[in-house]
């Protein structure tokens, strides 16, 4: 399989920037702050439900199911994506008056720099997510590479990809703002994660106490059928978000200590 040819965050920084600078000037400030007001509550309420989508899922089902814990954030991005475009569109422009007479305004020198000041807007906004969704999928790449390494399954270019992407997104965001974004994907949540794929594909036979011809107890991480079964269907992003991982989990370690 050939290589993916790598971008660095930096250049796609750049991109993204220029792309909302662009959208800016050409679209004006009024309907930029109003699409951006749009997105920013739309992908917020869907990433908090995304977060909650397993609990929910399992209590309402008693187990977790892809139509509650993928669909439901998809309902409520589109939803409210629909519903807040219009509120905001006649709250900021009521009457439809005084549009045209905006667009046919001269653009100034001022008008440039203030537009194009806002353009960070959009592009602090885009980048935050994608640094999110970057550091998440790097995390379920990982434990999927994790999984298949167990079986001696040899780890493909798009994981070692997305792990190295998530590896950049580390060491140019701070831990404190990272759990904030992505609190799914705490170091201590993905360890356990893998622990639970190796029990599942490997199970282990019991070790027999020599002095006393018994089994010796063994750890298990945590004795949970259906996390197991999630881990065997290779449903790695379902088990990373499972509620029952936050109760075994602790947040991530302060480095001022």
């Amino acid at each position: 399989m050939p290589d993916i040819p790598q971008i660095s965050l930096g250049t796609a920084v750049l991109v993204i920037f220029t792309v909302c600078a662009g959208f800016v000037m050409l679209r004006g400030i009024g309907r930029m702050l109003i699409g951006t007001v749009v997105l920013a509550l739309s992908a917020w309420l869907a990433f908090l439900v995304w977060q909650t989508a397993p609990t929910l899922s399992l209590e309402w089902t008693g187990r977790s199911l892809a139509a509650i814990t993928l669909g439901l954030p998809v309902v409520v991005f589109l939803t409210s994506f629909v519903v807040l475009r219009k509120v905001l569109k006649f709250v900021a422009n009521p009457f439809g008056s005084a549009e045209s007479a905006k667009s046919s305004a001269p653009v100034t020198g001022g008008r440039l720099v203030l537009r194009f000041l806002f353009s960070l807007v959009p592009a602090t906004l885009l980048c935050l997510v994608g640094a999110t969704v970057i550091h998440h999928t790097g995390s379920v790449a990982e434990i999927r590479a994790y999984a298949e390494k167990s079986l001696g399954i040899t780890e493909s270019t798009p994981a070692r990809y997305f792990q190295d992407l998530k590896t950049a997104v580390e060491s140019a965001l701070p831990a404190a703002l990272l759990d904030f974004l992505d609190p799914l994907a705490n170091p201590a949540r993905v360890e356990l994660a893998k622990a639970i794929t190796e029990q599942s594909s490997k199970p282990r036979l019991p070790a027999i106490d020599p002095a006393t011809g018994k089994p010796i107890p063994r750890a298990i991480p945590v004795d949970d059928p259906e996390l197991t079964g999630l881990a065997r269907k290779g449903r790695y992003g379902d088990l990373l978000r499972h509620p029952v991982l936050t109760k075994h989990t602790a947040p991530r370690p302060s480095k001022n200590k």
